[in-house]
């Protein structure tokens, strides 16, 4: 029997949908506006067989629409309703996991405009929720979302404050949204990644206190016995390696396709490093697993000119992964040797698009778009489907008959 029905708005290429799945629920519509992220979608959650996991999707294709109904966006909950044939009050989820850029650290070097307000696409999922009012809301975004929205509220704390205020027309009470908004390392919930984000969880009717997030079942060093060792790229990589699913020493620009002995995966595709980066990367790994082991050595020459005089800038650019370890924050350039830790930790070469999607919790046969910047994206742009999965298992959505609503 399914947990839920769920509608997943801003779904991206489907981690959150597919996490939602693998707990049992059903996903009856999803919608975004990237055209890579909606084909990696469909290919996928529609058009794959998802037999093996307790939920299903039961649409054809997710719905391509503009969802930030402060730039002109069109497509409103009654619209989402029409698409995908669902009923008012139908709905028991909506996830959503607005564009979390505005809000990234990442975006220091370019000062937002004043006149665009970084919460715009906050403003719109809440109103698209405050249409059908469900019986929970899930909702996940980086970190920055609890910074300042104007000189005294935190933009969590607006989003908090819209929920419990939010309330249906034929509630009496008028009892509005229980709301628990909690950072959480993915990677104490299983995902081979330490991956730091805003989860909130919503239940109509129900106070704060009521809503709980399930216990962490992973730490770095368990002690209590209840929980497991965190996740490391070794756990996950070397397993593929030595079923030979995986080869892990490609050359530069090699992909995983006619290779004697592996299964064809186009996903599995090394980039084309030049020779001044593949030097750089074995000068790095003679002295450490930093550009920073560099200097005072005989190889200080290979530091870049950005970095020279700076004892901190930048100090995972140009890192090599610890197998030991989960794999750090994987962002949208997360193949790219100048923005993070993304060296493999043997390899004189960075990780392919397959390994960041199988430490993003990705299955094994998740595809993944041919273009090389759009497989970062869709990866990078991500939320674990494992994180969502743990999340949402004891979830209290009770299945409903469809509510009215006026």
């Amino acid at each position: 029997m399914s947990r839920g029905v769920v509608v997943d708005l801003f779904c991206g290429a489907g981690g959150a949908s597919l996490g939602f799945v693998q707990a049992g629920y059903t996903v009856a519509g999803a919608v975004d506006i990237n055209d890579e992220a909606l084909e990696t979608y469909k290919r996928n959650l529609c058009d794959a067989d998802l037999d093996e996991y307790p939920g299903e999707v039961t649409f054809d294709s997710p719905l391509k629409g503009n969802l930030n109904a402060n730039k002109g966006g069109h497509v409103t909950f009654e619209y989402i309703r029409n698409e995908f044939g669902l009923e008012p009050g139908e709905v028991d989820v909506i996830a959503g996991c607005p564009p979390c850029q505005n809000f990234s650290k990442l975006r220091d070097t370019t000062p937002w405009p004043e006149d665009e307000p970084k919460d715009e696409l906050l403003q719109s999922y809440v109103e698209l929720i405050r249409a059908e009012k469900p019986g929970a809301v899930f909702f996940e975004n980086v970190q920055g979302i609890t910074n300042k929205r104007d000189g005294e509220t935190t933009y969590s704390q607006w989003f908090k404050d819209q929920m419990r205020g939010m309330t249906r027309d034929d509630d009496p009470e008028e009892k509005g949204y229980g709301v628990n908004l909690k950072v959480v390392n993915a990677a104490d919930y299983g995902v081979p990644q330490r991956r730091m984000r805003t989860i909130g969880i919503c239940i109509y009717g129900a106070s704060d206190s009521e809503v709980e997030f399930p216990p962490e079942t992973h730490a770095r060093e368990p002690e209590d016995g209840l929980k497991e060792r965190w996740v490391t790229v070794k756990d996950v990589l070397k397993e593929e390696y030595e079923r030979g699913r995986l080869k892990q020493d490609l050359d530069l620009g090699q992909k995983q396709v006619g290779i004697d002995g592996y299964p064809d995966d186009p996903a599995h595709r090394s980039r084309r490093h030049n020779s001044n980066t593949v030097e750089t990367m074995k000068a790095i790994r003679r002295h450490g697993d930093s550009w920073k082991d560099l200097r005072g050595t005989e190889d200080e020459e290979f530091i870049r000119e950005c970095h020279r005089g700076f004892d901190t800038q930048a100090g995972a650019a140009y890192g090599i992964m610890d197998w030991e370890s989960p794999a750090p924050t994987l962002t949208t350039r997360c193949t790219n040797f100048s923005s993070g830790r993304y060296t493999h930790p043997e390899e004189n070469r960075t990780i392919t698009f397959r390994e960041a999607a199988l430490l993003m919790s990705f299955p094994a046969d998740f595809k993944l778009p041919d273009k090389n910047s759009a497989a970062e994206r869709v990866v990078g742009n991500a939320v674990p489907p494992q994180l969502v999965k743990s999340i949402v298992e004891d979830l209290n959505v009770a299945r409903k008959e469809p509510r009215k609503i006026a």
